[in-house]
């Protein structure tokens, strides 16, 4: 008797579901049996901040990385720490659902798909008085419904770190970094632009200083060393252009009232795309202030020339920033305008790349609860037309993450990313992309403290 056409293939499609079904039911019954052994969590209330310095003191998360290259299991390191002791080591192993209308970031091949994760992971947080460290590290086997040839072990990672050290006479000494090894391209490479589904990863080492010279003047120096490397490329996907990028930035303020700040600053970038394009170097000379409108509420802006050399020819454009932050009880909300040269992720190139963000974070809204809200829209062009691959394109990305530890050794999460693309026609290279990606998951970790 002849099968229908499909029913082989339904029948197998069906058997990986009910697969899922029974990894994500087991792992509920794990989680319930450990909510139910442990001792009832803290009534919830406010949290003290992580700084144990003197009030207003600046804290981990003014240098850390941005708040988006934190995955959704790691964010927890931005809130208070719950465990008492001044180190703490929390092993944790999560096991996740999402659902993803675009797996291959490809409008021309749209195909969807529920992938099943599970993500050991660990993090560490030191907190004393003259130094602090946050660290955390997370990886991902993979397990699709409908295109099981996308199954992998560990080619989702993740890593943030950040560490402060107060030293004597105003010094702090700062240092960030974060790794991303994905294939879904706008979640790895720099600036958040697509290029299709391949593996990629992208690292960023940010040290910095920041000296209190006199009570009226202080001096900030921050380096950046970003490496962003394009592995392997799918069927119709666009061969990423891998890049090292360099820069210094240095920073003068000096108070000239007990609200009003002037800033000078000065800036160079250089972009190593490996031969695979024309290396440049960019000078941003900058001149700002920085306004206390309110206890808590500042604004700030900072802009000159960014005098960028591109082979033979020296090109000028605008360069600088725009920012107004409220400060909360419970966290913050800030609106963001920058305007800078750099690389358009996997498009290469040398681009003049203007960023319009904003930015909730909500880490003490409740006793273990940390809601990120953080939309972004992108624009790079070329900075040049003389030069040979062309770059127009726009991106808008809009994520919102929700962190809750409910218990003692238990956490939940969720998190939601809409993604759109569009390539202009003077663009060499086309990759337009729509995108919806809902995730949540459970959590289990256990936290070994030490004096």
């Amino acid at each position: 008797m002849q099968s229908i056409p499909g029913t082989d293939r339904a029948r197998r499609s069906c058997r990986v579901a009910a697969g899922h079904r029974a990894l994500v039911g087991v792992a509920l019954c794990f989680v319930a049996t450990q909510v139910l052994a442990q001792e009832r969590p803290a009534q919830p209330g406010p949290a003290a901040p992580r700084s144990t310095v003197g009030e207003g003191s600046p804290g981990l998360q003014d240098f850390g990385p941005p708040i988006t290259a934190y995955p959704a299991e790691l964010l927890g390191l931005l809130a208070p720490p719950a465990e008492r002791g001044p180190i703490t080591l929390r092993p944790s192993i999560a096991v996740s659902e999402e659902y993803n209308d675009n797996v291959l970031l490809n409008n021309q091949t749209r195909k969807w798909d529920l992938i099943t994760r599970v993500s050991p992971g660990l993090t560490l947080t030191v907190n004393r008085p003259s130094y602090q460290l946050s660290a955390g590290y997370t990886l991902s086997g993979e397990l699709y419904a409908n295109e099981s040839r996308l199954n992998d072990a560990w080619k989702d990672q993740a890593f943030v770190a950040t560490g402060l050290y107060r030293g004597l006479r105003g010094l702090t000494v700062t240092v960030a970094d974060s790794f991303a090894l994905n294939r879904s391209t706008n979640q790895a490479a720099s600036q958040g632009f697509a290029t299709g589904r391949q593996e990629t990863w992208n690292n960023t080492f940010t040290p910095g200083m920041t000296w209190e010279m006199t009570p009226r003047n202080t001096l900030n120096v921050t380096g950046t060393f970003a490496v962003q490397r394009f592995l392997s490329a799918s069927t119709g996907s666009i061969s990423g252009s891998d890049s090292n990028t360099y820069a210094l930035q240095t920073t003068l303020e000096h108070v000239l009232t007990r609200r009003l700040t002037g800033i000078l600053g000065y800036g160079i970038t250089y972009l190593d795309l490996l031969g695979q394009q024309e290396n440049s170097t960019t000078h941003t000379p900058t001149v700002g202030a920085r306004y206390m409108l309110t206890p808590t509420l500042t604004a700030s802006v900072s802009g000159g020339p960014a005098i960028t050399q591109l082979a033979a020819e020296t090109s000028i454009s605008p360069g600088g920033s725009a920012r107004l932050v409220q400060v909360l009880q419970i966290g913050s909300v800030s609106l963001e305008y920058t305007r800078g040269v750099g690389t358009a992720g996997g498009f290469g190139g040398t681009t003049d790349t203007q960023t319009i963000s904003a930015g909730l974070s909500l880490p003490t809204w409740y006793r273990g609860l940390v809601v990120a809200f953080t939309p972004s829209y992108r624009i790079a062009t070329s900075v040049s037309r003389r030069q040979a691959s062309q770059i127009d394109i726009r991106a808008l990305t809009v994520p919102v993450a929700v962190y809750y530890q409910f218990a003692r050794y238990s956490s939940i999460f969720a998190e939601y990313t809409y993604f759109q693309q569009q390539t202009g026609s003077n663009s060499s290279l086309r990759s337009d992309v729509d995108q919806n990606r809902l995730r949540f998951g459970l959590q289990f970790g256990y936290p070994f403290n030490f004096e």
